[in-house]
């Protein structure tokens, strides 16, 4: 299965639900291929890979083949983001077929892994277009503001363009709020708008939220898992209970 993690807003924790969900399944014994879709590298950094070598970028512009530019880290195997990703975008613009490079490139490996995870940048541009035309499913994770929820609309147009052009089955796993503050008025108010405006889109808001925690911060810093670094802390235990909501065993 291919999952991407995406929103059209910075600082959704897009990285940090996506190093969750590679650390989760690996623990449940699964085979899980991580794809850095994002210049800043920040996956790449977090799961102890080289942004250095060839990775995405060499995929999409180059034709490259995904398999060789795999790398194995102590948290999974990976296909890295560097810099040169930034200029990707503007080396396929003109390119035909350029929404399908990335389907067409991991295809030989979905059979090769449980799971495959990619993740985002905020901008939404041909990169993430790729991402989401790549998917099975995308997951969505936002804050409870009112930000987020205007980046929601935003988000709701590109997939549905995603849907009708590139990828007709294409399905919203869900939106997950993170770094959620269950004892503030704004954000409980906050949540009941996200948990209409998913009706509205046909998906749903998760029961489970992701609340904050140093330990998020200290395990990318150290290149683990978070289940590894810090299994008892908050966020570890509230995304297990994400990924249990969503089926993934």
């Amino acid at each position: 299965m291919v999952i991407t993690i995406a929103f059209g807003k910075g600082g959704s924790t897009k990285t940090t639900t996506a190093s969750a969900l590679i650390g989760y399944a690996k623990q449940k014994g699964k085979s899980v291929l991580a794809i850095d879709c994002d210049p800043q590298s920040n996956l790449t950094y977090s799961m102890g890979g080289n942004s250095n070598v060839q990775g995405l970028y060499s995929v999409l512009v180059n034709g490259v083949s995904a398999e060789k530019v795999i790398q194995t880290t102590s948290q999974g195997d990976l296909i890295a983001a560097g810099l040169d990703l930034a200029a990707a975008e503007m080396n396929i613009a003109a390119r035909p077929g350029r929404d399908f490079i990335l389907r067409k490139a991991i295809e030989p490996l979905r059979n090769k892994y449980d799971y495959i995870v990619l993740d985002t940048q905020p901008d939404l541009n041909s990169i993430i277009i790729n991402a989401l035309t790549a998917a099975d499913a995308v997951l969505m994770p936002i804050q409870a503001n009112s930000f987020s929820i205007m980046g929601l609309y935003q988000m709701q147009t590109t997939i549905e363009q995603v849907q009708q052009y590139c990828n007709p089955s294409l399905k919203i796993a869900g939106i997950v709020l993170t770094k959620y503050k269950p004892r503030q008025t704004l954000a409980v108010d906050m949540r009941e708008s996200i948990a209409e405006q998913a009706q509205e889109i046909g998906t749903r808001l998760f029961d489970t939220f992701i609340r904050e925690g140093v330990a998020v911060e200290q395990a990318q810093a150290m290149q683990q898992s978070l289940f590894d670094y810090a299994p008892n802390s908050n966020p570890a235990k509230d995304y297990m209970s994400l990924f249990e909501e969503m089926g993934i065993q």
